[in-house]
């Protein structure tokens, strides 16, 4: 009887052990659970690369990713259906009060420094243009390549952008001072890939991009994505003098020579210490920068070296990258 109950007690004990390991290791932290993270579809690459990378290294981690216009990444997130949300921008004030009216805090944390970059199709002698003349095409003023400064073409100008509630159209308005995106004269597809798409096929369309679409030389798709397509030189306004106009080289995006560059940020309202956390983490630390750097883009927690050798500008990174602590 009692070698039974013995017996018993241990395989009770056991059980209770069992149970209660398994509630630890199902328990999220930030290296163990799943998550879904929102993306604005311009960034695709890049977090593509990161979220890869991640999870290689963490082995009990899964991050869905959800690439959409940046609106709705963002308001993915403020409606709890993503943990955290990959944009172009810091939250408006209405986006602000969604937190404040719910008594709860985000963070906005500075990742890396994208550009919009202008495409047109690979035979074409138009490359060069201010961000006067842009202005310009945008409010419809100017409607033929010859029009420009340094245009050669007769034929009309179709600028082309991913999406009616882009980042990349967004930002463009709010640079150029355009009140109204109705009065531009714009073409809208589904995606980054598609605006590529449809430039390598028409003469005469300028496609607007994120820059990490085409600037990162080791991802599989670039031969795809720049086949035969050229990427503008950019001036802040017409010059004589052609260097000015800048292609969005990593060095030109460092240095501020490139006129359209922009912040991508992290944005979480996560208050705990989870999966998301790590992420960011991940993306913040040396190996997560060295991805950005890798990109074309410019790293948020690091700082690269530029050295002018021959009129080449070569580009060295200094590992005193700095860990964010959350």
């Amino acid at each position: 009887m009692k070698s039974y109950l013995a017996q018993s007690l241990l395989l009770m004990t056991v059980a209770l052990t069992a149970c209660q390991s398994g509630d630890k290791q199902s328990e999220e932290t930030v290296s163990r659970g799943e998550i879904t993270i929102s993306v604005d579809e311009s960034l695709k690459p890049i977090i593509q690369a990161e979220k890869e990378a991640f999870e290689a290294k963490t082995k009990y981690a899964k991050v869905n990713t959800v690439y959409v216009p940046e609106l709705a990444a963002i308001q993915l997130m403020l409606k709890d259906s993503t943990r955290l949300a990959v944009v172009t921008r810091h939250l408006k004030p209405d986006e602000k009060e969604v937190f404040e009216k719910a008594n709860l805090k985000y963070r906005a944390l500075h990742m890396a420094t994208d550009a919009i970059a202008f495409i047109t199709h690979g035979s074409s002698k138009d490359t060069l243009i201010s961000v006067e003349e842009l202005k310009e095409v945008m409010h419809g003023k100017i409607t033929k390549w010859n029009q420009l400064k340094y245009g050669k073409s007769n034929s009309k100008i179709t600028l082309v952008l991913d999406n009616d509630n882009s980042s990349n159209l967004q930002y463009l308005l709010d640079t150029l001072q355009i009140a109204d995106k109705k009065q531009s004269p714009l073409f809208a597809v589904k995606s980054n890939k598609e605006v590529i798409e449809y430039v390598q096929k028409t003469p005469g369309a300028v496609g607007v991009i994120g820059v990490n679409w085409i600037s990162d030389i080791d991802d599989p798709e670039h031969p795809t994505f720049t086949k035969g397509i050229k990427v503008m030189g950019v001036a802040p306004k017409y010059s004589a003098n052609l260097e000015d106009y800048i292609q969005p080289y990593q060095y030109a995006i460092a240095l501020k020579k490139y006129p359209l560059s922009r912040n991508i940020y992290l944005i979480t309202k996560e208050a705990k210490r989870g999966l998301g956390t790590g992420f960011i983490n991940y993306v913040l630390s040396d190996p997560g920068q060295r991805i950005v750097l890798k990109s074309g883009l410019l790293p948020a927690t690091q700082v690269i070296r530029l050295i002018e050798t021959r009129n080449f500008s070569i580009q060295a990174e200094d590992l005193n990258a700095r860990r964010i602590k959350n």
